[in-house]
């Protein structure tokens, strides 16, 4: 009956954490875009993949964003998906059932471009979308793997019920879920430090080694954090470490023996790891000496340059009373709890809470930064709602408080999905717009490229390369730069030099000359009250045409800027004519420069002399 109920527990806690894991793949599946904070770790993976060494063609080179990051996750994560999307690839188009089976995209979502083609006929346009949910899917386990063994430790040390409440918390939700698979530097760093915190909280009675060889390891990953991904996590490192050299200690003698060890081991990590940035980052940014998380201490360093605050900034107790009840919802007052009834959790309260407390000062603030101290008030909440579990039975006021606690976990459950995931999965516009776009099958019966440009809104919510045609043949041409003359470089067929427009745009403009709305894209704007009857739910998520997705039309004018801004621009016979004349002279495989017998009736000798001249 013992082993019974022992194993029962058991698969309690790890049921938990696999519900955990299908929640980060499920938000992966409703929700596979990224944004603009995701944006370099995203383009990077994606250059490792089909760039390789093409430096040159790397996104950053174009785009480099406000300050460089390294390449070192990237670089690892773009091998891991690379290896893995391949084997996938291989399997799914070994078959006619299983190429079937994932063209489902009901069911699989973004992964139906694993699936080369069904037939001959298909005029299918096959994008790069299944890279990226392949390399958010590698990410979730990561984050899965390292918050499962920081449960696993709880269980072990402090009882498999605190380790059920922790895992049930975390579930509960919204923000650890929805970002655990998202390439961001802080999940990257969130990855690693969660791990760390369950080498710190592993119990000492009964191991093989040295008790202080698990504090030192700890030190080192969070160092390592600190030199590669998140140089705030110094903000994490000097509490633990602090910790680990005075409070675990049994004399002078010991002190004195750990702070030595503990700070070479953290110096000799944070120097290896740094030179190792610089030697790979130097060589990608193309820069002679570049350590990229010395770059973002010195544009964030609130007594330094501080430039982060030009990107907005928040009250100093912005963290304490929006950014920590929004994330943690139940799990926050029960962490006070905890702190105040359970002794064995209040060295991590006071950690996690110095971490927020030194954050605070600088001015630009944003929930991410909160990440790698979240398992740690989860852990207090977990002691907090085990000491009400404990007293539900001494007095009807723990009796209530232990039932009011259980109704939070529902409420945070009923708040993460029915509020935060509707309307965080309605904020990428660009992707869906970019994804719409291809089912528009702009390649059928194209004369050659067709020429596409994604205004920096649609390339912050979601539109990456990821996204863009998988043969990438010289079909499509995307462009996402914002630095046209002016608006009319966008609007007409022709630019002022002659040099071909745009066929394709994906904005938020309300009207374009020139273009026909072929779809339009609703998005997240905002959150109301619910005051219909039975008011339920009780917050309704608002929608809005966010982008639209337009077409160039094709008419009677001969160009835009010279009739007077007539809406059309170009007839279609004129088009085939003007396109033969050099405008593509690039693309050796256009049907007029592979087969003259093409041309259109309207063709004369000095269409070419002028192809001639411009070839």
């Amino acid at each position: 009956m013992r082993v019974r109920k022992r194993l029962l527990r058991t698969i309690s806690h790890e049921l938990f954490d696999l519900f955990f894991f299908l929640l980060v793949l499920a938000y992966v599946r409703v929700a596979p875009y990224t944004k603009v904070e995701e944006s370099f770790n995203t383009q990077a993976t994606h250059d490792v993949i089909f760039h390789a060494n093409e430096l040159n063609v790397w996104d950053h080179k174009e785009f480099p964003g406000v300050v460089p990051r390294t390449f070192l996750g990237p670089l690892v994560l773009g091998k891991m998906t690379k290896i893995l999307a391949r084997a996938m690839e291989l399997v799914v188009n070994s078959n006619p059932v299983t190429k079937r089976v994932f063209r489902n995209e009901k069911i699989w979502g973004e992964l139906k471009h694993l699936v080369e083609t069904l037939n001959e006929e298909e005029t299918f346009v096959r994008t790069k979308m299944h890279y990226q949910v392949i390399m958010r899917m590698i990410l979730g386990c990561a984050s899965t793997f390292s918050l499962h063994k920081f449960h696993a430790v709880i269980g072990k040390n402090f009882g498999n019920d605190v380790a059920v409440y922790a895992s049930a918390l975390a579930l509960a939700q919204f923000h650890l879920a929805f970002y655990a698979s998202r390439p961001l530097p802080n999940i990257f760093a969130f990855a690693l430090t969660t791990f760390a915190l369950s080498l710190w909280l592993e119990e000492r009675r009964g191991l093989k080694i040295n008790s202080s060889v698990l504090d030192t390891l700890a030190i080192m990953v969070v160092s390592m954090v600190v030199a590669v991904f998140r140089c705030d996590n110094i903000l994490l490192l000097a509490p633990l470490g602090i910790h680990v050299t005075l409070f675990r200690v049994t004399d002078i003698y010991d002190a004195s023996l750990r702070i030595i060890a503990n700070v070479m081991a953290m110096v000799t990590v944070i120097v290896a790891f740094a030179y190792t940035s610089i030697t790979i980052d130097s060589r990608h940014w193309d820069q002679e000496y570049l350590w990229p998380e010395w770059e973002v201490l010195s544009f964030n360093n609130p007594m330094g340059a501080n430039r982060s605050h030009h990107y907005g900034t928040k009250p100093f107790l912005w963290y304490a009373y929006s950014a920590l009840p929004r994330m943690l919802l139940i799990a926050y007052p029960l962490s006070m709890y905890g702190f105040k009834h359970e002794r064995r959790c209040r060295s991590a309260f006071m950690i996690a809470s110095f971490f927020v407390f030194a954050y605070s000062f600088l001015g630009h603030k944003e929930l991410r930064f909160l990440f790698p101290v979240l398992p740690l008030f989860n852990f207090c909440a977990a002691c907090g709602m085990h000491r009400l579990n404990l007293n539900r039975k001494k007095s009807i006021k723990g009796n209530f408080l232990h039932a009011l606690a259980w109704m939070g976990v529902i409420v945070s459950c009923a708040v993460s999905i029915g509020v935060f995931a509707k309307a965080s999965i309605a904020n990428y516009p660009g992707g869906e717009a970019l994804a719409a776009f291809h089912e528009l099958n702009p390649e059928h019966n194209t004369l050659g490229h067709v020429r596409i440009h994604i205004d920096d809104h649609c390339a912050q919510t979601g539109a990456s390369r990821f996204g863009q045609a998988y043969h990438d043949h010289n079909v499509i041409v995307y462009n996402k730069r914002q630095d046209h003359e002016h608006e009319g470089h966008l609007h007409a067929m022709l630019h002022d030099d002659g040099s071909r427009g745009h066929d394709w745009l994906i904005n938020e403009y309300k009207k374009m000359p020139g273009y026909e709305i072929m779809r339009n894209i609703t998005g997240f704007t905002g959150v109301k009250l619910n005051k219909k009857f039975p008011f339920w739910p009780p917050l309704l998520v608002e929608k809005d045409v966010r982008v639209k997705v337009w077409r160039r039309r094709h008419g009677d004018a001969r160009h835009w800027f010279e009739k007077n801004n007539r809406e059309d621009a170009f007839d279609h016979q004129q088009e085939m004519i003007w396109a033969h004349s050099g405008a593509r002279q690039h693309d050796d495989n256009h049907p007029y420069r592979k087969d003259p017998g093409n041309r259109p009736d309207s063709w004369t000798s000095s269409d070419d002399d002028s192809y001639k001249k411009n070839k």
